[in-house]
C-alpha cells in the first residue's frame, strides 16, 4: 500500500467513485442543500450482493488477466485490493452512524437525508483529521497536489481513457451488467474527483471548516451522550485488518474456487455498505414524529 499509494487511494474510494458525475450540480446541489443525486451503479455497489461482487473484484484482480489489471504489477492490484477493503470495512462499521445521525436531524431541522447524510460524513471528517492529524485536511494546497491523488499523473482537462485503472473499473464492474459504464464514464468520474479534490483544496475550504468546526457541531456529531465516532473508526480499522488479511491470504494462497469463495464471505460477512446495522444507537422516531427537546449545546448550524 505504502509503495503504490496512488491505488491504495483508488480503491479506497473504488465503492463511491460513481458518485462523482460532474462537479457543476454536484457543488450547486451541496450548496442549495437538494438531495443527493441518485446513481443507480453506485447503489447497486452499495446494496446489491455487495459480498459476490468483492469476491469478484478480488478475484479479478488475484488473476491479473482482465483489461486494466494486466498492465498493473502485482503491487498495484493489491494496493487497490487493500484500498478497497478498507472502504468497505469503514463503509460496515461507520455507515450505520452516518444514516442515524442523518435520519436523527432530518427530524429534528427537517429537509432531505442524503444532505443530512453529505453533512455528517464532512463533519465526521473534519474532526477526525483535527484530532489524529493536528488540523484539517481540507483547504490545503496539499490535499490537492499530492494526498489526493488516486492516479500518478491524474489529469483536470482531458479523460485518461487509456488509463489502466479506467479499463479495469469499467471491466469490472460488467458485474452489474446492464450498469456496467464504458470506459470512458469511468474516466469522466476520475476527473470530476480530480475537479473535487481541487474545490475543496481552496482557502474558501479551510475558511469554512474554520467557521463550522466549532464544539455545537462536535457535539452534534462526532462525541456526545449517545456515540463517540473514534470508537466506530476503532471498530472499522480492526475490521479492515481483518479483512485485509483474509483477502491477502486469498491471493497468497491462489485459490479461488468455490470453497475458497464461500470460506472468503462467510468470514468477511460483507453486508449491507449502505444500511448496515447500527445496534448500539438509541432507537429513533418513527418518520414524522418529533424528536425530545435538544441537550446539546446551542449550535451557530449551517446546512452547508
Amino acid at each position: 500500500m505504502e509503495a503504490e499509494i496512488h491505488y491504495t487511494r483508488l480503491g479506497s474510494i473504488f465503492p463511491d467513485l460513481p458518485f462523482y458525475t460532474n462537479i457543476v450540480p454536484m457543488t450547486l446541489g451541496y450548496w442549495l442543500e437538494r438531495p443527493a443525486e441518485v446513481v443507480p451503479i453506485a447503489s447497486r455497489m452499495h446494496s446489491d450482493s455487495p459480498d459476490r461482487f468483492s469476491w469478484h473484484l478480488l478475484e479479478t484482480l488475484a488473476r491479473g488477466e482482465a483489461p486494466g489489471a494486466r498492465e498493473m504489477n502485482a503491487s498495484q492490484r493489491l494496493a487497490l485490493m487493500a484500498g478497497y477493503f478498507s472502504h468497505v470495512a469503514l463503509d460496515l462499521e461507520i455507515h450505520g452512524l452516518v444514516n442515524w445521525c442523518a435520519r436523527r436531524d432530518t427530524l429534528r431541522y427537517g429537509g432531505h437525508e442524503s444532505h443530512h447524510h453529505r453533512l455528517t460524513e464532512k463533519y465526521h471528517s473534519l474532526f477526525f483529521h483535527i484530532d489524529h492529524d493536528g488540523h484539517d485536511c481540507l483547504g490545503r494546497r496539499s490535499f490537492f497536489s499530492e494526498r489526493s491523488k488516486v492516479l500518478d499523473q491524474p489529469a483536470f482537462v482531458r479523460l485518461q481513457r487509456e488509463h489502466p485503472a479506467a479499463r479495469f473499473t469499467s471491466h469490472v464492474l460488467g458485474f452489474y451488467r446492464e450498469h456496467q459504464p464504458s470506459v470512458e464514464r469511468v474516466a469522466s468520474w476520475l476527473r470530476t474527483f480530480r475537479h473535487f479534490t481541487f474545490l475543496v483544496s481552496i482557502p474558501a475550504a479551510k475558511r469554512n471548516g474554520d467557521r463550522l468546526g466549532h464544539a455545537g457541531n462536535r457535539y452534534r456529531y462526532y462525541d456526545n451522550e449517545d456515540f463517540s465516532f473514534d470508537e466506530y473508526w476503532q471498530r472499522g480499522y480492526t475490521r479492515s485488518i481483518e479483512m485485509l488479511t483474509l483477502a491477502y491470504d486469498v491471493v497468497r494462497g491462489g485459490d479461488l474456487g468455490d470453497g475458497a469463495q464461500r470460506e472468503f464471505l462467510d468470514k468477511a460477512n460483507i453486508l449491507d455498505l449502505a444500511y448496515p446495522p447500527a445496534p448500539d444507537l438509541p432507537p429513533l422516531p418513527a418518520p414524522g414524529a418529533a424528536l425530545p427537546a435538544q441537550s446539546e449545546p446551542a449550535l451557530a448550524f449551517s446546512g452547508r
